[in-house]
C-alpha cells in the first residue's frame, strides 16, 4: 500500500511539475520543486532531518514546528488565485487539493481548518478545472469532498446553505467524475448516491 501511494505521489509531483510556467526563472522553477519536495518529503516521512534542531545534551531532533511552519507558508503562498477573478491555474488548484489530501492523510487539524473556509471559495470559482483535477487524480476524491463538505458548519457558519450546495452540484458532480468517485463524494455529504 505504500508502494501505491508512493506511486500515485509520484505521478502528482510528475503531473504538477509539467503544470510550471515555461517562462518561469530558473530560481522560481527551483523554488517550486523545493516546495514540492518538501510537501511530499512531508507526506512521506522522508528527509525529515532538514527540519531538526540540536537540544541542550547535543542530540539531533526532530523540529515539527519548524516543517509545519514550511508547510504552512507553502499553503499560504498558494492558497491565493494566480489569475484574474478568483481563478486559479491548474498547477495552484493542484497544489491546494494535495493540501486537503495531505490533511487526510496526516490527521493534520491546521490545515483541515484551512481548508473547511478556503476550499469552497476556491471550488465555487473554479469548478470546472477542480472536478477535472479529481477526475484526472482520483485519489484526490475523498479528501477534497471532505474539505468541501467541512465547510458547511466550520465555525458555525453556513449549514443553512448545504442543502442548496447538494442540490446545485449534485448532478455536476455525476456528470463529471466516474461512477465510484461520485459516490465517495457524494457520500462525503452524508447523502445517498441516487437520493
Amino acid at each position: 500500500m505504500i508502494n501505491i501511494m508512493k506511486s500515485i505521489l509520484l505521478i502528482f509531483f510528475i503531473l504538477v511539475s509539467a503544470c510550471s510556467s515555461t517562462n518561469a526563472s530558473e530560481k522560481n522553477k527551483h523554488e517550486e520543486e523545493n516546495e514540492y519536495s518538501t510537501l511530499l518529503s512531508s507526506l512521506l516521512n522522508i528527509n525529515e532531518d532538514k527540519y531538526t534542531y540540536i537540544d541542550a545534551k547535543g542530540k539531533k531532533q526532530p523540529d515539527s514546528l519548524k516543517m509545519f511552519k514550511e508547510l504552512e507558508r507553502i499553503y499560504i503562498k498558494n492558497i491565493t488565485p494566480d489569475f484574474s477573478n478568483n481563478k486559479f491555474s491548474t498547477k495552484r488548484l493542484k497544489i491546494i487539493m494535495f493540501y486537503s489530501f495531505y490533511a487526510h492523510e496526516k490527521k493534520s487539524g491546521a490545515f483541515q481548518e484551512y481548508l473547511a473556509s478556503d476550499l469552497m471559495p476556491i471550488y465555487n470559482e473554479n469548478r470546472d478545472g477542480f472536478l477535472q483535477i479529481l477526475k484526472q487524480l482520483p485519489f484526490l476524491t475523498l479528501s477534497n469532498c471532505n474539505r468541501l463538505n467541512a465547510y458547511f458548519g466550520f465555525e458555525g457558519k453556513n449549514i443553512e446553505n448545504k442543502t442548496t450546495f447538494i442540490k446545485q452540484n449534485k448532478t455536476y458532480f455525476k456528470n463529471n467524475l466516474n461512477a465510484k468517485q461520485f459516490e465517495t463524494c457524494i457520500s462525503s455529504f452524508n447523502e445517498k448516491p441516487n437520493k
